[in-house]
């Protein structure tokens, strides 16, 4: 049997918790005098543990990953320490609980690799560890040798894992340069992530906004197009979906322009759709300008910081990451509480309503969106309110869903939901979509109503902007009659 060595000056303590330095690196914290901290740094191949009356190190300022670990250890006493000779760590502790006697803390050199396992005791319940799968093969290797097998034939070059205690200096020095170097690697190679993320984010968003800007000034060649029909009344016949007219503009005076028109309205109603069109290219200018100037601002800051985050500590470089981040509006975690209603990508259906007495007393929870399902099968959502306008739009939406709103009117947000990314409505269901929008709108009461529709992903909400404001772009128009959904809603 391998010989043990005990460690009598942990044995009664308690434990105050775990201080994090890395992913791979923390101390354990004991209640008492004097004070005394465990020390554990964790590579491939080799493990290092030390007893120490102070720390490495300053805590790692992100957080730790050790929560599972120093939930089920803290407040549990030390019944037992030894480290082994041929190298391991075991610590077990007493929990006080009633139906879990005590937790067992291994550093094992037994498997590929090192590895640090928390276990229940008797139960063997593995709570935590660095590399699960491995420890559950070394387990049922131990739990039942083969019989009869000799040892497999190792490959040449092969090195061992190995389980060092650096408590004695200079050991213990060389672990906390281990220590300082494994944090000081990670915490660069997250940050240059980080921003290297927030930069393809603003350069996405500066070639949208350029993208934008070259759509808004093709919009505004609308106008000339709009004074042409206005200039040639007469010429045009009522009902004609395209006319070609003489173009003043041009550099020949024998050039002409080919224009669409929409055969339902007159020459002059045409033109005025076309003013109408010029006018919102000429808006869209200005803020896709904005947009890009502010892009561009947000850039500058980025390349200012790159070159300021490495002379920062790590917390005043956390601080200005996220004031960046902020400033920016770039979102550093996940949209939303994707556990609690599935939103973004992984929305499959309207979430349903919460449970009464849930939740925060006083909070809002939104109601499940009016539903309609068009004549050939595909889900239409309806927002209930600008609360609700917003919240199907921006969070429960997939980019690829269609949306669509009236013109110059307020009304609902109307969602079409793509059951695929790559499927493809008929005309007669966007067309009975765009009903759908033009009914749960103030202008249900017209004969002929302008709905506009593009991909959900080409809607944003202004800055600063009150529930249920969007901007959209590459949208599409239909003239539709508001037609109540023969669906009935459901439930």
């Amino acid at each position: 049997m391998t010989g043990v060595a005990e460690i009598p000056s942990l044995v009664g303590r308690e434990v105050r918790g775990i201080v994090p330095f890395s992913s791979r690196s923390f101390a354990l914290s004991f209640a008492g005098t004097p004070r005394a901290f465990l020390w554990v740094h964790l590579e491939r191949k080799t493990a290092w543990f030390a007893l120490a009356p102070d720390l490495p190190t300053e805590p790692d300022p992100r957080g730790s990953r050790f929560v599972p670990m120093e939930t089920a250890l803290r407040r549990a006493q030390v019944v037992e320490a030894r480290a082994r000779e041929s190298g391991g760590l075991d610590l077990r502790f007493d929990t006080g609980g009633e139906e879990q006697r005590g937790v067992h803390l291994a550093i094992t050199a037994e498997g590929p690799r090192v590895n640090l396992s928390l276990m229940t005791e008797p139960a063997g319940t593995v709570l935590w560890a660095f590399h699960r799968e491995e420890l559950r093969e070394t387990l049922e290797r131990v739990a039942a040798p083969p019989h009869g097998l000799t040892a497999p034939e190792l490959p040449l070059g092969y090195r061992p894992p190995l389980v060092q205690d650096a408590t004695l200096e200079p050991a213990r020095g060389a672990l906390r340069a281990r220590i300082e170097a494994a944090f000081a690697a990670e915490f660069r190679s997250e940050i240059q992530r980080v921003l290297g993320s927030a930069e393809r984010t603003l350069q996405r968003r500066a070639a949208a906004a350029e993208e934008d800007k070259r759509s808004a000034q093709a919009m505004q060649l609308d106008r000339r197009r709009g004074e042409i029909l206005l200039a040639n009344f007469g010429k045009i016949r009522r009902g004609a979906s395209r006319v070609g007219l003489p173009d003043p503009f041009a550099d020949s005076h024998r050039a002409t322009i080919e224009i669409a028109l929409d055969p339902a309205l007159s020459p002059d109603e045409n033109a005025a759709r076309l003013f109408q069109r010029a006018k919102k290219g000429e808006r869209g200018e200005r803020l896709a300008d904005e947009r890009l100037a502010e892009t561009r601002q947000s850039l500058s800051a980025l390349t200012e910081l790159r070159r300021e985050a490495p002379t920062l500590s790590p917390r005043e470089a956390l601080v200005r990451i996220a004031s960046f981040l902020n400033d920016a509006k770039i979102e550093s975690g996940a949209r939303g509480d994707v556990r609690a209603t599935h939103l973004g990508r992984k929305a499959v259906a309207a979430p349903r309503a919460g449970r009464p007495g849930r939740g925060t007393p006083g909070a809002h929870k939104s109601l499940r969106p009016r539903t309609y399902v068009t004549k050939d099968g595909w889900e239409v959502w309806v927002g209930r309110s600008n609360t609700d306008n917003d919240l199907i739009t921006h969070r429960l939406s997939n980019p690829h869903d269609y949306w669509f709103h009236v013109v110059g009117a307020p009304g609902s947000h109307v969602i079409l939901r793509r059951p695929t990314r790559n499927s493809i409505p008929k005309q007669t269901t966007l067309v009975e979509a765009a009903q759908i929008a033009a009914f749960f709108s103030k202008a249900r009461k017209q004969t002929r109503v302008p709905v506009i529709y593009t991909e959900r992903k080409f809607v944003s909400k202004p800055r600063r902007g009150k529930p249920g404001q969007a901007i959209c772009t590459r949208e599409r128009e239909l003239i539709v009659r508001p037609l109540k959904p023969g669906t009935h809603p459901a439930a």
